[in-house]
């Protein structure tokens, strides 16, 4: 869908909201199909339904069953970069920084990342601290803001948005797609956005998440969208977190190798 016919976050209704929702599992369904998954590696399906189902599930504060380990980081950044490489394989960027950001997220001592991890999510509780959560979870190697949002956006899928770029053209760019710098400044003004949406539909972060992926991938799965009238069968999703038809996600961003601030970038990348 072009962003002339893009329907904007300030006027989308309930209604519209719901139906773009609805298409989201049929669409990463279709995606996950047609990209496979290599021996002994999980599908784009199985790791969106650990970032959207199983993940809150486990981790979201209204009701933990127990702390992120390492291993929990590690696939979600498999899944972050698994998103990603639907949109880079065009460019043959993926296998540029792909396994360099898997051996920095690796290289973390096991013990230190789940205390830290658990330190960047008490430091929003309460007082909702974007900033300081973020600063203590990008002490990580491999994790950078955009990465440090998701993490901390399965603690908290119903008020924390994970900032992709979907999300960030559709709250903040009206639909255009720009060169993000991937940074405080920007993910406040993405989190300022969503939090208007999200008081004004009485929907979630993660759903809007969802909505916004839909929105700006729309073009090329018309198909999808078409065929998703049918009911199917969902997995159950963790209570609360979501407040329209809820499914499961996927990501895509111009990708990077992050590091703490510092951040190594593949030759076209940005540093998320």
């Amino acid at each position: 869908m072009s962003s002339s016919k893009l329907v904007s976050a300030d006027k989308v209704t309930n209604k519209e909201f719901a139906e773009l929702l609805a298409n989201y599992e049929p669409l990463i369904d279709s995606i996950s199909a047609s990209k496979g998954a290599k021996s002994g590696q999980k599908t784009l399906q199985e790791l969106d339904q650990f970032r959207f189902v199983e993940a809150p599930a486990l981790f979201s504060q209204e009701a933990p069953k127990r702390s992120m380990n390492h291993d929990d980081v590690k696939v979600l950044v498999d899944w972050k970069l698994e998103a990603t490489s639907v949109t880079m394989s065009t460019r043959g960027d993926d296998m540029v920084f792909r396994p360099t950001l898997m051996k920095l997220v690796s290289s973390n001592d096991s013990s230190a990342a789940e205390k830290t991890v658990k330190e960047g999510v008490e430091a929003y509780q309460g007082v909702s601290d974007l900033s300081a959560s973020l600063n203590i979870l990008t002490r990580l190697k491999g994790i950078g803001p955009a990465t440090a949002s998701l993490l901390l956006a399965v603690h908290y899928p119903e008020q924390v948005l994970f900032f992709s770029d979907e999300a960030y053209y559709w709250l903040c760019n009206k639909g255009q797609k720009a060169s993000l710098k991937y940074n405080m400044k920007e993910y406040e003004s993405l989190n300022a956005e969503a939090r208007k949406l999200m008081k004004r539909l009485d929907v979630s972060a993660m759903d809007i998440e969802k909505v916004a992926y839909v929105l700006l991938k729309q073009e090329g799965t018309a198909s999808v969208a078409k065929t998703s009238s049918s009911p199917k069968v969902t997995k159950d999703e963790p209570k609360g977190t979501t407040k329209a038809a809820s499914s499961k996600r996927k990501n895509s961003t111009d990708e990077i190798v992050e590091d703490k601030g510092l951040v190594r970038r593949s030759k076209r990348g940005k540093a998320t």
